[in-house]
């Protein structure tokens, strides 16, 4: 599903009435269905709808709703701002629901304490939509804190609940929370990444009858938010006439003597993940058990990665280049020879180097080299950091972070030219160019090992030539939708990583069923 930033969307609209001949009127008549169709599904008929109308396209949308909706339901429409529509369209709606007997008021008349809202059974939020910037005005907060506290009625927001950035995901302290948002033929790029997420509840695409298809082609939409047709499209083809050469070769750099699994966490996936042939360098003491295991993987035993010298380190070089992906620093051990690995790795070209865990905190040890390190590395390089991860590399806090995960991602991928996947609820992977956000997730993968385990599949993928950033977005979407897959047998209390190789094989299969076209058996 395509994510469209409100800047494109109205272009978009030009586009679709200079060029498609669709009228401004004919579109907001198909957007009004599209939210009386939400109420309908939602709000039993007869029951009390209160419509809180903004000045603009928005406003109008739910001037149209009101319209459709007005002869099953107790319709009510609120002139926020008080001064009716700006646009022709929404003038003429606003005409037609009132020539019907619709009843508009003010905000003022909305009774003592908003009487109306705690009363009503539906609240459809057409305020601002992809117009609201920063703060909610202080002549909504009283409305807005009315709108947070009525707990009775359903919510639905048009495009975007009332305090959420469209653009970049960022929420008003004083934003509400919405059962449903009805997104107008393009899901808006702020309202899928957390924190927006939470706020958004249920998103409801409807084309408005529009050819997307021709219309993501000639603006050239490339952000996506992440699902399984998205995956299905991307996933690397395995062809019949092949061979292991043909899947690429992965070496994985993993695990110490403190952090055992990881290593077997990594290879799991890695294995799991199609890769041709998985490699592993690392200590004796965790090659011995780890070959019992998994006897399809080739082994290099050496001393511990924390006593490498400059010798080791250009040896292991030399192995790398033998390989189409390198995967380094998942539960390594954040040590100084570990982030002498890492930075020789990046001064050296060669394969796609993979980033994570350990690899990252030993780049943040010198903050003010990791940007230029990153920019002038020699080699294409995915980096895969949970939340305070990334709050180190790029020198915020983890709650600004978490507050601004689109616009700091991007910025930080853009700078350096490393691919981001930052992980977390509706993980975000970026270029800096392209979003790409995960539409899958689930709690149940909130626990140590699971980031391995995603990183060893995605070392997988990469290792097979996919490119890096469609594969940190196949990854991170198989990788939580496994996590759902799980929590359906067990409960999002009882999976465990190492349950999660087997289940990503199977959400593989679902993607290669998608991919022809045969019904999908994910039991998510």
């Amino acid at each position: 599903m395509k994510l469209v930033s409100p800047a494109l969307i109205r272009a978009i609209d030009r586009y679709a009435t200079k060029e498609l001949g669709i009228s401004e009127r004919e579109l907001m008549r198909r957007s009004g269905d599209a939210v009386a169709s939400a109420v309908r599904e939602r709000v039993p008929a007869g029951a009390a709808v209160l419509i809180l109308a903004g000045k603009g396209n928005n406003g109008g949308d739910g001037y149209a709703a009101a319209l459709a909706l007005a002869g099953d339901f107790s319709v009510t429409v609120c002139d926020v701002f008080g001064v009716g529509q700006t646009g022709e369209a929404g003038r003429y709606f606003l005409s037609e629901y009132q020539s019907g007997g619709g009843r508009v008021v003010l905000l003022s008349e909305l009774g003592e304490n908003f009487a109306v809202l705690r009363s009503a059974g539906c609240i459809v939020d057409a305020i601002f939509g992809t117009g609201f910037r920063g703060d909610v005005p202080a002549a909504l907060l009283p409305l807005s804190g009315a709108i947070r506290e009525t707990v009775g009625a359903c919510k639905i927001a048009v495009d975007v609940p009332l305090g959420v950035d469209p653009e970049n995901g960022e929420v008003s302290e004083n934003a509400i929370t919405v059962a449903a948002t009805v997104s107008l033929a393009w899901i808006k790029t702020g309202v899928v990444s957390y924190p927006a997420r939470a706020h958004v509840g249920e998103i409801l695409c409807s084309d408005l009858g529009l050819p997307l298809g021709e219309i993501a082609a000639h603006f050239g939409v490339a952000d996506e938010y992440v699902d399984l047709s998205f995956c299905a499209e991307h996933l690397p083809k395995r062809e019949v006439n092949s061979h292991k050469g043909t899947f690429g070769k992965l070496l994985s750099i993993t695990g110490c003597a403190r952090y055992r699994g990881a290593a077997d966490l990594t290879l799991a996936a890695a294995l799991r993940g199609g890769c041709g042939s998985v490699c592993y360098l690392g200590a004796e003491e965790l090659c011995r058990p780890l070959s019992v295991k998994y006897p399809e993987v080739i082994f290099h035993p050496a001393p511990p990665v924390s006593e490498w010298d400059e010798d080791r380190i250009e040896r292991a070089l030399a192995l790398s280049d033998r390989f189409g992906a390198v995967l380094v620093g998942s539960g390594s051990g954040n040590t100084p020879a570990l982030g002498a690995l890492v930075r020789r790795l990046l001064s050296a070209g060669g394969a796609p180097l993979i980033l994570d865990a350990d690899a990252l905190n030993a780049l943040s040890e010198d903050p003010h080299s990791v940007r230029p390190l990153l920019k002038n590395a020699a080699r294409p390089v995915i980096i895969t950091p949970h939340p305070l991860e990334f709050s180190r590399l790029c020198g915020e806090t983890v709650e600004y972070v978490q507050l601004h995960r689109i616009a700091c991602a991007k910025a930080f991928a853009k700078e350096t030219g490393c691919v981001v996947l930052l992980k977390g609820a509706a993980t975000i992977v970026t270029d800096g160019e392209r979003l790409l956000v995960n539409s899958a997730g689930t709690s149940a993968l909130a626990k140590a090992g699971s980031g391995d385990v995603l990183a060893g599949f995605l070392a997988s993928l990469v290792a097979m030539g996919t490119d890096p950033l469609l594969a940190a977005a196949i990854a991170a979407y198989a990788h939580a939708a496994a996590g759902e897959r799980l929590s359906a047998r067990y409960s999002s209390f009882g999976v465990t990583p190492s349950d999660l190789p087997a289940a990503i094989a199977a959400q593989l299969l679902d993607m290669q069923k998608a991919a022809r076209g045969d019904q999908s058996d994910d039991t998510r």
